[in-house]
């Protein structure tokens, strides 16, 4: 089942990257558990399929000229662990940024359970019980 949770997760980044947002949620749990950054203002448990749009609308909108480009998928059982890029501009500051982001998905039953952002790597591997 662990190959197929990564598929799951490479899905819903695939939907993004389209723009479909509907095919990506279908792939939720109606019950998601959603972790931005923990360094993030407001970036607290959203919960639900609005809580997540919700959540992605909010963090998005904060970015002009985003861009996510996905990296590794490391498959940690139940979870899978993701390593991206984002980059862009901020709205408000007109800061360029270019950073390392990583992602905890965790699946049940081939849906999305929870999902939880890093910026640090080594916490996003203690996260799934892995150590550099």
């Amino acid at each position: 089942m662990s190959q197929e949770n990564v598929e799951t997760v490479r899905a819903v980044y695939g939907a993004w990257g389209l723009g479909d947002y509907r095919a990506a949620l279908e792939r939720f749990d109606e019950d998601i558990e959603w972790f931005g950054p923990p360094d993030v203002s407001g970036s607290g448990a959203a919960r639900g399929h609005e809580g997540v749009r919700q959540a992605l609308t909010t963090w998005v909108g904060t970015w002009e000229d985003y861009h996510y480009e996905l990296g590794e998928l490391i498959d940690c059982g139940d979870r899978v662990l993701v390593a991206g890029r984002q980059r862009g501009r901020g709205k408000g500051s007109g800061v360029e940024v270019s950073e390392e982001i990583f992602s905890v998905w965790t699946l049940r039953a081939g849906r999305v359970i929870r999902q939880q952002m890093f910026r640090d790597r080594a916490q996003a591997l203690e996260a799934v019980g892995l150590s550099e």
